[in-house]
């Protein structure tokens, strides 16, 4: 599958930044904001009074830049507890902006919070601990992805953890996406047309995950519930596909866009041709042989039309294991078509409609838009003393 690449993080000395901001006669000026932005009056502390505080924040941010040091290195941040940190982080940073510390990009504050982008070197500077925050929410996603990745899709327990990552990640981006959507970025990272595409893709990778999970059930009376799921999962990779081609990705990112863009085309073709050999099934088992023939005619020429396309993919590439799963299905395919051919015409004798309704589509991939408990309520309390 897909992964989201980590944007790397930049040390910055949060902590004496904020100290001087509190201590300064700076007022916070007020501006229409996102509601998802806090804008409150400047906190009536001193730096000394909330000293342990400003500490902790800065050892947190510490820990998160330490561990995402790479766009990929997903694996070595989750073993060390980078998700974990980020969740925290990001809770923290949330208490400190209820308490009116900066949310404004304003550079009179003295924040210098660096941030190199997920698909460039390029470095980004922001005067808001909104900015910081909403980072977070991206490398948590991201870490999510790698997490998902790593899932084996032919043990149904993994599958189904992997459906919990794919669609947290997909409810976090969502609520970014809501979030920065006032706000102005040097890199394509956090815009609105990357966002998109990346909550619609985990929701059609969550869908593909279910549907492997009700592949592994062990029953013939599955492919009813099998053909629905896949079929959604047709549509939703449709509308990934989509989103991966936006004018401003395909611009900004045309070698990354190209490889998302076919990665969702051929989840999505393989999808479809699934959803028929399922629904061929279900007639096979029904006794509708004019009807399986149909539909494994179908199956057939989708099957051929995608192993064409897939042959010329690089077989190291993200589709690679779809590739295979194509080629493999195939001959099966072909086999069975040629016997039901066969036993209708010596047997069964029955008509074969030129052409078959639509099959219905269920979707149980879904975005809820929330974000998990650990990143809104910190483990340890902040401003508990003053």
């Amino acid at each position: 599958m897909l992964i989201l690449p980590l944007k790397p993080a930049v040390r910055f000395d949060l902590q004496t930044a904020l100290s001087k901001w509190l201590d300064s006669d700076q007022e916070v000026s007020f501006q229409p904001s996102n509601p998802l932005q806090f804008v409150l009056p400047k906190p009536d502390l001193s730096a000394a009074a909330c000293r342990e505080d400003l500490l902790r924040l800065q050892s947190l941010r510490n820990c998160v830049t330490d561990v995402l040091l790479k766009r990929d290195s997903h694996r070595a941040a989750l073993e060390d507890d980078g998700l974990a940190d980020c969740h925290e982080y990001h809770a923290t940073l949330l208490e400190f902006e209820k308490r009116g510390f900066p949310t404004l990009d304003d550079e009179h504050n003295g924040l210098r919070l660096f941030w190199k982008g997920a698909w460039s070197p390029e470095e980004e500077r922001h005067a808001t601990l909104t900015w910081d925050r909403a980072v977070i929410e991206f490398n948590t996603a991201a870490l999510l992805t790698g997490m998902a990745a790593e899932c084996s899709v032919t043990d149904r327990a993994a599958c189904k953890e992997a459906v919990n990552y794919c669609q947290t990640a997909a409810s976090i981006l969502a609520v970014l996406k809501e979030l920065v959507q006032s706000m102005d970025f040097a890199t394509v990272d956090l815009s609105q047309p990357m966002l998109a595409f990346w909550e619609k893709y985990l929701v059609a990778q969550a869908q593909m995950f279910i549907y492997r999970m009700a592949a592994q059930a062990g029953d013939d009376t599955k492919h009813s519930t099998l053909s629905v799921l896949s079929q959604s999962a047709f549509a939703l990779f449709n509308e990934a596909l989509t989103a991966a081609q936006d004018p401003r990705l395909e611009s900004e990112v045309p070698k990354e866009s190209s490889t998302w863009a076919t990665y969702c085309k051929v989840s999505s073709m393989l999808s479809v041709a699934k959803a028929e050999y399922h629904q061929a099934v279900v007639h096979r088992l029904a006794n509708e042989w004019g009807k399986e023939i149909a539909r494994l005619r179908d199956c057939h020429l989708k099957f051929e039309t995608l192993s064409k396309f897939v042959r010329g993919l690089d077989d190291d590439g993200p589709v690679s294991y779809m590739r295979r799963e194509c080629l493999a299905i195939l001959p099966v395919v072909h086999d069975r078509l040629h016997e039901a051919d066969k036993d209708n015409y010596n047997i069964y004798q029955e008509k074969i409609p030129e052409e078959m309704p639509e099959i219905a589509a269920k979707q149980l991939a879904k975005s809820s838009g929330g974000l998990p408990q650990s990143m809104l309520v910190p483990k340890k309390q902040v401003f508990v003393n003053v």
